[in-house]
């Protein structure tokens, strides 16, 4: 078997998600997945683990506790998705992406488990982000990897990835994503996450909204499990419920330093931990919202130490500063700024806005956007309501929104900005480079799918690390 056909085999399974004629039952999901890795070996039992829920920042934290990890020389294994632009991207070994050899050696292995299974009529069927983590977790055992940071797909109680029993548990931020899936209030989405809280477990958090906290504290007091919070020093969003007795105080809280517009993207920061206080941490992603992702990954790295996962300061501050993970907030062109991200949700793109708008000079904000059709799009709208023009445009993905509804969105929740069509993304970028002047910024938004087409542009029009993030292209 060579890599293409390995991938044929992988995303094969995808279409039992979306026939008619079977419904999935996600009860099934845990069983069928352990029964899978149990004919493996049981892999992931060979190595640590940290498990990361959450609606936003769960990729940037898991990529920030695996950098910090590698940098203590530790052997780490990363499992994260959706990827940008080949499936090699989901697994990485000591930050090297899987290689294609590496998939076509395996795959067959996790065939005949799969073939087994399913001759004997037990469960339903596979889908290809089962089979994913299964090649994952099996590929880290091979690698000899000592901690394994891994992303959970959607939710957590029923994910794949659930199968874990990690060192600890982390969820990041909640917001309304994936409603038709995890419920429609934050109470019912952070109840879902909480499934990855295990028995007399450790569990960290940066949760924000009472309503979700709750939710996650009364899964883990059920669990007798430890639970430890973090926030902003000024401003707890829970601060009555901690006063009223229902929540415990944020035991790690962050406070920017400094923002530099000579280097944007580039944060300088303190945390204050139960033991100690790091002043002057430099971290290489912007916005407010990573500084809460840095502080939960040192949050998790003590709570890892505790268990016997050894790193000292120097690799957390070396970690910290050398961050790079793709599509979050990177600039890819100058004169006019142009900006990349993958943000796709409400709560995310007020985070972005925020974000720009703090880290970066600019006259006028220029995006270029699509979003899946399934996304709270009235919502992201409003969320652009003050920005001066906006390019809809189509993007490679089937679940894409039309332009026609794109625009009746603007029209109705956002009239005061100035919309333009192009039906491409490359033709978007280009129509947007137009509008601009050289002290406005662009910036490509609303999916990851749309990140990705942005990025693979910059790489063709001579941005050098959006080239170097490109080992290859399968979608």
């Amino acid at each position: 078997m060579n890599y293409q056909e390995a991938l044929a085999y992988i995303y094969g399974f995808s279409d039992f998600e979306r026939g008619s004629s079977y419904t999935r039952d996600r009860n099934e999901n845990l069983p069928r997945i352990g029964a899978l890795l149990a004919r493996l070996g049981n892999p992931q039992q060979h190595y640590g683990s940290t498990l990361i829920a959450g609606t936003k920042g769960k990729g940037s934290t898991a990529a920030l506790i695996e950098n910090v990890l590698r940098h203590a020389d530790l052997r780490t294994g990363l499992y994260t998705q959706p990827d940008l632009h080949t499936f090699r991207e989901r697994m990485r070994v000591n930050g090297q992406l899987i290689h294609e050899e590496e998939v076509a050696a395996l795959i067959p292995e996790v065939a005949s488990a799969v073939q087994e299974l399913q001759a004997r009529n037990e469960f339903g069927p596979f889908i290809t982000y089962e089979i994913g983590t299964a090649l994952a977790f099996l590929y880290f055992q091979r690698q000899h990897v000592q901690h394994a940071v891994v992303e959970v797909g959607i939710g957590g109680r029923l994910d794949a990835t659930n199968i874990l029993q990690p060192l600890v548990s982390v969820i990041t931020s909640i917001s309304f994503d994936h409603m038709h899936i995890l419920g429609s209030t934050l109470d019912k989405i952070a109840t879902e996450k909480a499934g990855i809280i295990k028995q007399a477990g450790t569990l960290v958090t940066s949760a924000q909204s009472p309503e979700a906290l709750l939710a996650i504290v009364a899964i883990a007091q059920q669990r007798q499990a430890r639970m430890v919070r973090v926030a902003a020093r000024e401003g707890d969003p829970a601060q009555a419920e901690v006063d009223a007795g229902r929540l415990l105080q944020p035991e790690y809280l962050y406070r920017l330093e400094e923002r530099s517009f000579e280097r944007p993207g580039e944060q300088r920061f303190t945390i204050w931990t139960p033991q100690h206080v790091y002043e002057h941490l430099v971290i290489g992603l912007a916005g407010q919202h990573q500084l809460e992702n840095a502080t939960v990954a040192v949050a998790t790295l003590d709570m890892l130490r505790e268990r016997g996962v050894a790193w000292d300061e120097q690799a957390l501050r070396a970690g910290l500063r050398t961050i790079h993970w793709p599509a979050r907030i990177e600039v890819v062109g100058h004169n006019p700024t142009l900006v990349v991200d993958g943000a796709h949700n409400a709560d995310s793109m007020q985070k972005l806005l925020l974000a720009l708008r703090s880290s970066f000079p600019m006259q006028r904000l220029i995006f270029v956007l699509n979003v899946q059709r399934d996304k709270d799009i009235a919502g992201i709208v409003k969320e652009l309501s003050g920005v001066d023009s906006v390019v809809l445009t189509h993007m490679k993905s089937p679940r894409a929104a039309s332009i026609e509804t794109l625009q009746a969105a603007f029209a109705a929740y956002a009239p005061a900005v100035h919309v333009h069509v192009a039906e491409e993304s490359a033709q978007a970028i280009e129509l947007a480079l137009t509008l601009a002047q050289h002290d406005d910024l662009i910036c490509i938004a609303g999916s990851l799918y749309l990140a990705a087409e942005a990025l693979r542009w910059a790489a063709q029009h001579g941005d050098a690390t959006a080239a170097s993030e490109i080992e290859g292209i399968d979608h």
